[in-house]
């Protein structure tokens, strides 16, 4: 992996946005 802090920040984000999908989700 050459830039791990990239694909950090990306996991970060992709978790962020699990999250709110889930959460939107389970309003429906």
């Amino acid at each position: 992996m050459a830039n791990s802090a990239q694909s950090k920040k990306r996991a970060r984000q992709a978790k962020k946005r699990r999250n709110h999908n889930a959460s939107l989700r389970s309003m429906v």
